[in-house]
């Protein structure tokens, strides 16, 4: 049974509101799970309006089918990139379900791949498109963009934009894009670029599209594709790097071998897709889904099936 809690729901209305109107603030201490049981951390995205027990949730199938599949106590709590890692570095029983993998990160936890997710793109107000420095294919040229000093962009700290692109953020010149620490992990910060309070912040299409089906105020938010950032990246379920972590990441990597977990997987990501990433992105991501079986019995036998973490 999964147990989901949001520490202080809020009804999409009055969360867009606070979204608007609120200072950055930490989110609240996460408490661990009980010894015996897990804590799955998850980004406020991929929980949808506030609304944490929908099926519309981009996590919601997964959990669901943890849940039914996986006989020890669960619980479900929000937290930011930068609250989350840090539990997860501190060795809590805790697994983040939406988590980027990079070299950085893999030193750091275990990780169960689960999807492959279309590049980030550069999310703007469509007042600012013609401020942009594009390149003959239409990207933005990010660096390009800083040197010019025209526009202000915001970051979430703590969060990984991938490999490459984390390496080039940590070299951009003072002031370029201020780091904020939301409590949630993006949707604050769409919030302070649709309001004006920045110009830029860098995020993905669908989650975009997905997030002005509830908050009106981002209707003229739009996405532009990023210079050298067309290949897709893995994400995965993370979890601590040690002997809990190890035998909570052999059992995901059983479960979500079935077609059943396969299944899971598809329907916790594939609707939230946007036409234009299904056009471009879709073949991948199904070959994808067709090798990950393997590729996750592929890891090593810690533990057996039935065995608690």
């Amino acid at each position: 049974m999964v147990i989901r809690s949001t520490g202080s729901p809020l009804g999409a209305l009055a969360l867009a509101a606070l979204l608007i109107a609120a200072p950055l603030r930490a989110q609240e201490p996460v408490a661990p799970a009980p010894a015996a049981g897990i804590t799955w951390i998850t980004p406020d995205f991929s929980l949808g309006s506030g609304a944490a027990l929908s099926h519309k949730t981009m996590v919601g199938p997964l959990l669901d089918y943890l849940g039914a599949q996986w006989n020890v106590p669960q619980r479900v709590l929000l937290a930011n990139a930068k609250r989350s890692w840090s539990l997860l570095r501190a060795g809590e029983n805790v697994c983040h379900l939406v988590s980027l993998r990079t070299p950085e990160r893999e030193s750091q936890a275990f990780f169960v791949n689960t999807h492959l997710v279309p590049p980030l793109q550069l999310v703007t107000h469509r007042q600012a498109l013609a401020l942009l420095p594009l390149n003959a294919a239409g990207e933005v040229e990010l660096e390009r963009l800083w040197r010019q000093q025209r526009l202000k962009g915001a970051l979430i700290e703590g969060r990984s934009y991938g490999a490459q692109l984390d390496q080039l953020l940590a070299q951009r010149p003072p002031g370029a894009m201020e780091s904020h620490v939301p409590g949630d992990f993006g949707m604050r910060v769409l919030q302070l670029v649709a309001a004006g309070r920045a110009d830029y912040t860098l995020d993905y299409d669908f989650s975009l599209q997905q997030q002005k089906d509830w908050f009106p105020a981002l209707q003229d938010l739009v996405t532009v594709p990023l210079q050298g950032q067309s290949e897709p990246q893995i994400s995965g379920i993370a979890c601590p790097r040690n002997a809990w972590g190890a035998r909570v990441a052999q059992r995901l990597r059983q479960l979500l071998a079935t077609p059943a977990g396969i299944a899971a997987l598809k329907a916790s990501f594939d609707p939230a897709l946007t036409p234009q990433t299904r056009a471009r992105y879709g073949a991948r991501i199904a070959a994808y889904y067709d090798q990950l079986p393997a590729e996750l019995l592929r890891g090593p036998a810690l533990a057996a099936l039935d065995a608690p973490p």
